[in-house]
């Protein structure tokens, strides 16, 4: 019984999470007890129930992909498919406010996107952790020091530009641009990494933070959702944004 009680209790988790965009009415659960009971018949055609809808959800097609996505490589398909998702995300979450960098940690991606169909689960995979999408803005010689970081362990990013020896940055650009130490520059990444997780500490203390209700795997749902109402695939790609000499 305790084994169906924690099934329960991840799957209204995870249709929780995913209401916003696939649920049209809630589920009441208010006549579930927790208690450690003798499992009834009742219970477990309940749960059986239950079991299938959550299926439904995490088994819907969002998006189909012409190769796989990994994070191979020092730039990886993967890395820059979910900052894409996520400046996608973060432009209509933050009303439209121009976003300079995206900024995604490598360790925070746990799985690869398949080639073919992409489903719900798919995206749980890759992105389990109940983090959220969150704006920051800091000065120019802060994010020159986050360069850093990034270069370490390959972090994704999108809006930068960096040359770099495996452990020395050499340049770093903004659309073109030299980053500008005393400009103010606007970052859309996680609430982990601006409360900076995974040694993002140049993250922390920002001039100014704007959150959202919005999770990330949440915004790379919406991603694909959007990409397949506008019959598009996706196409896996590195553009050279982390080049690298050896």
């Amino acid at each position: 019984m305790r084994g169906r009680i924690l099934y329960l209790f991840l799957s209204v988790l995870l249709l929780a999470s995913c209401s916003k965009h696939y649920l049209n009415q809630k589920e009441d659960f208010s006549h579930f007890s927790l208690k450690q009971e003798p499992e009834s018949q009742i219970a477990k055609v309940t749960i059986a129930e239950y079991k299938v809808k959550v299926d439904a959800q995490t088994e819907k097609i969002i998006a189909a992909s012409i190769d796989v996505l990994t994070k191979d490589g020092d730039e990886s398909t993967l890395g820059n498919f979910v900052c894409d998702a996520l400046k996608f995300s973060g432009e209509k979450e933050f009303k439209n406010l121009p976003i300079d960098v995206v900024l995604i940690n490598r360790g925070g991606l746990r799985a690869n996107l398949p080639k073919g169909d992409i489903k719900v689960v798919n995206v749980f995979e890759l992105m389990p952790f109940e983090n959220d999408l969150i704006l920051v803005k800091i000065k120019g010689e802060k994010l020159l020091e986050g360069v850093q970081t990034v270069l370490e362990k390959k972090h994704s990013f999108l809006g930068l530009k960096i040359n770099a020896k495996p452990s020395e940055v050499l340049e770093t650009t903004i659309n073109g641009s030299s980053i500008d130490k005393e400009k103010i520059y606007t970052i859309v990444t996680s609430d982990y990494l601006a409360n900076g997780g995974d040694n993002f500490i140049f993250l922390k203390d920002p001039l100014t933070t704007e959150k959202s209700n919005l999770k990330i795997r949440e915004a790379i749902i919406n991603y694909c959702i959007f990409l397949t109402e506008n019959k598009k695939q996706i196409v896996p790609y590195t553009d050279g944004r982390l080049q690298i000499s050896k």
